[in-house]
């Protein structure tokens, strides 16, 4: 089947004009769960891959565990889209094929999701007092989701404890965009174009990306979670509303002297041309949502950010929000009235861009 998508090139810039938002068990590196049955969405790259611009050209060896959006398939091979923002092509055995459900209702187990990691290096993100970097915390915080969508549980929808059961099945896909056992441990440079790419390839069901926030405005009594969401689609301010409600549920239980920015959590921002500001947003055609988890440049929470424990309540937050996207009509928070954000910001290029090699 062949799996088509119209895309627009261009230089990527800082979330609006640059290409990193500010300036989103594991499987083996080989193996990536998915649906016992459907189409192929999306390939893994193997041991000794080569990507190459074009079918029978000359290409560049590339990591193995790198997740690549499927433009179309052909007998040989497959057209993809690179980390960097390039098409190119790759043999059909050097990769493993990632399959998404072909029958898609709205229900968990035809569902799929894409965990977006948020930034990747060189390009780190915000960074703590203590030099703990947002890139390699979001690689984490996305695996532990991965992990949770791919496997059945029980929910108690009282305490919020996320256990083994079959009451909540498996997700028919799980796709994380820097998978942690990829290279480098999964911290490496994507595209927002990527990203977006990504979501819409597999025709995604929802798309989060996975962040930690810095700058705040004031101190709060509450956990200050935060979350951007698209002016285009109506669906992307329930599945907003949802995350913010989970993990300030999650964080509560939490000690921290938190602070926060103004409003309730829940924002759209808007360039001038009346479009989303953050890229990801403009250019991803299905429910996406950027979370900004908690301030990992305040000592106090980035001391809880270091720790297993938050980031796995990080990760059943988002887990319980995916879930009640899916199963239910919950829409806790009042979508947001869209703030104008036109702000420059020093061009991106992706000229430099490398994608992982061996």
């Amino acid at each position: 089947m062949v799996l088509i998508i119209v895309l627009l090139f261009g230089a990527v810039f800082v979330w609006r004009t640059g290409d990193d938002p500010r300036a989103t068990g594991q499987a083996t590196a080989t193996t990536m769960p998915v649906a016992d049955s459907g189409v192929v969405g999306f390939v893994v790259s193997r041991d000794g891959a080569i990507l190459s611009p074009d079918p029978g050209t000359s290409g560049r060896a590339i990591a193995a565990g790198i997740v690549l959006p499927v433009m179309s398939d052909l007998d040989d091979g497959f057209e993809v889209f690179d980390t960097c923002n390039r098409p190119g092509w790759i043999g059909v055995e050097q990769v493993e094929a990632g399959l998404i459900p072909s029958e898609r209702e709205r229900q968990m187990d035809q569902s799929v999701f894409v965990i977006d990691a948020g930034h990747g290096f060189p390009d780190l993100g915000a960074v703590g007092p203590s030099g703990l970097t947002e890139s390699e915390v979001n690689v984490d915080v996305s695996a532990r989701i991965v992990e949770l969508l791919r496997t059945s549980h029980d929910i108690d929808w009282t305490t919020g404890a996320v256990t083994p059961g079959n009451a909540v099945p498996a997700a028919g896909a799980a796709i994380p965009t820097r998978p942690q056992d990829g290279p480098n441990g999964g911290d490496y440079e994507l595209g927002l174009t990527f990203r977006a790419t990504l979501a819409n390839a597999v025709d995604a069901t929802a798309q989060v990306s996975i962040h930690h926030n810095t700058e705040p405005t004031r101190d709060l009594e509450a956990p200050g979670t935060s979350a951007f969401v698209s002016i285009a689609n109506p669906e992307s301010p329930r599945l907003g509303g949802l995350i913010l409600e989970e993990l300030r549920n999650a964080f509560s239980r939490f000690e921290a002297d938190w602070v926060g920015g103004e409003g309730n959590g829940l924002a759209t921002r808007v360039g001038s041309d009346g479009d989303d500001y953050y890229s990801l947003l403009d250019r991803t055609e299905v429910p996406a949502v950027i979370v900004e988890g908690a301030y990992i440049s305040n000592p106090s929470e980035e001391a809880l950010i270091i720790t297993d424990s938050f980031r796995q309540a990080y990760a059943e937050g988002v887990y319980r929000a995916l879930v009640r996207f899916v199963t239910t009509d919950d829409d806790p928070i009042p979508a947001p009235d869209p703030e104008l954000f036109d702000v420059e910001a020093p061009p991106r290029s992706m000229d430099d861009c490398v994608v992982p090699a061996p």
